[in-house]
């Protein structure tokens, strides 16, 4: 008799998580130039960068419709008080809402007490700089889902010194979860075209986030 793996019943994942398993569905395939990432779900390479864009946007705006936070445009300054400056802020929404722990979901929800900005919010969840940004936080939701016992992490050793994980889907277990991204496209597509100012802001401030993190090769 085979050992039932943890938490292998029901299976819930966020919006963000969606993303990331079926990123075939919310990236473009990897070029020549640029990261690539390995989408979960069909082993198919796709640009890191288009694919990190994506589920950080669905995490942010999953949060929004859930009520958990809201997202403010707000005026600042800058050069010194003489250029005014646009900002998006997240705020504590009216609701809380269960994220799974160590979700993206979560992480922002409880980030947005101090009505940080978005770019700010998103430096602060990367840590640290790294040469691809997009990767690390693909690589942090991918180590979260392990911990729930979603995905499967297998750790390698090169040189007895490097060490890196390899995150595989366990079979059957995504059946269910099929139709689930319809709806974070729907999500992300309404924002794009209903409310092209907010979703302009929040692309931007996501990208200038990834930017900002990125590790500089001078």
């Amino acid at each position: 008799m085979s050992n039932a793996q943890p938490h292998a019943a029901p299976l819930v994942l966020t919006p963000s998580e969606r993303v990331l398993i079926f990123g075939d569905r919310f990236s473009t395939p990897a070029g020549m130039l640029g990261y690539g990432e390995v989408v979960l779900s069909s082993g198919n390479k796709v640009s890191a960068d288009k694919l990190a864009l994506n589920l950080v946007t669905a995490a942010f705006l999953a949060n929004e419709q859930a009520g958990a936070i809201g997202l403010e445009l707000r005026l600042g300054k800058a050069m010194f008080g003489l250029m005014k400056t646009e900002k998006l802020h997240a705020v504590p929404g009216q609701r809380q809402v269960g994220w799974p722990h160590g979700s993206l979901e979560a992480v922002i929800a409880q980030s947005a007490q101090q009505h940080p900005k978005v770019d700010d919010l998103v430096g602060g969840i990367l840590g640290q700089k790294s040469n691809s940004p997009a990767q690390r936080i693909c690589g942090m939701a991918k180590a979260a889902l392990a911990q729930r016992g979603v995905l499967h992490a297998e750790e390698k050793k090169t040189l007895k010194v490097f060490t890196s994980v390899t995150y595989s889907l366990p079979e059957n277990r995504f059946a269910a979860e099929q139709s689930g991204f319809a709806h974070v496209e729907q999500m992300l597509r309404a924002c794009e075209q209903q409310r092209p100012q907010l979703w302009a802001a929040l692309v931007r401030d996501i990208k200038g986030a990834f930017t900002w993190m990125t590790e500089s090769n001078d």
